[in-house]
């Protein structure tokens, strides 16, 4: 599928995320595979903080821990990626992996949310290589991508813009798999009896 980007302004914007989520989770068969959202960051840095406020907002919403992992306490980085990760993806049936981490770009795509297939190379923008995290990737575009300096361009990444865009994320997150559960439970549910037939 394509790559469907919203903007933190546009209006309807959690809903037409959330949808679009839980449609490609549908496809992967999320009625019968855990989900596992992997939120990616750290609260050392305002920009880089988007995965942590993300999972943080999750919780609250009353995802389990096993569901979620990265949070503003427990944040998940390069130094423990592979050490909290490795465990939940060698389950078996394999759950499905969301990734949520901050980008950097061009001016223009400041402010918005990108939901697209395949993984998240975390930390590929300044310099880390890590493995791919992932089956479907969504990042926010917190700041201009500035080569060399971004780091410090993470670093002075405004707090009111890296919120606004967690609560869109996670919002969408929230709709799209109380959505499947929806119809999970549909799908369940005992046929209606048959009305008895009434004698004239």
């Amino acid at each position: 599928m394509e790559p469907i980007t919203v903007r933190r302004t546009e209006q309807a914007s959690r809903a037409r995320l959330g949808r679009a989520l839980e449609e490609r989770l549908c496809a992967r068969g999320a009625r019968e595979r855990s989900v596992i959202f992997a939120c990616i960051g750290t609260d050392r840095s305002t920009g880089d903080a988007l995965g942590p406020l993300v999972g943080e907002r999750l919780l609250r919403l009353g995802y389990d821990a096993d569901t979620v992992i990265g949070s503003l306490e427990r944040p998940l980085h390069a130094v423990n990626l592979l050490e909290r990760l490795a465990p939940r993806v060698d389950e078996r049936p394999s759950p499905l992996v969301v990734a949520v981490d901050a980008a950097l770009g061009p001016l223009s795509s400041v402010g918005s949310v990108t939901l697209r297939d395949g993984g998240i190379r975390p930390g590929h923008g300044v310099g880390k290589d890590l493995p791919e995290v992932g089956e479907l990737a969504l990042t926010a575009v917190v700041n201009v991508q500035a080569g060399q300096l971004d780091a410090q361009v993470l670093q002075s990444t405004r707090l009111w813009l890296v919120e606004g865009l967690a609560e869109l994320i996670s919002t969408s997150c929230w709709r799209a798999t109380r959505g499947i559960e929806r119809a999970a439970s549909r799908s369940t549910e005992p046929p209606l009896a048959a009305a008895p037939a009434v004698g004239v």
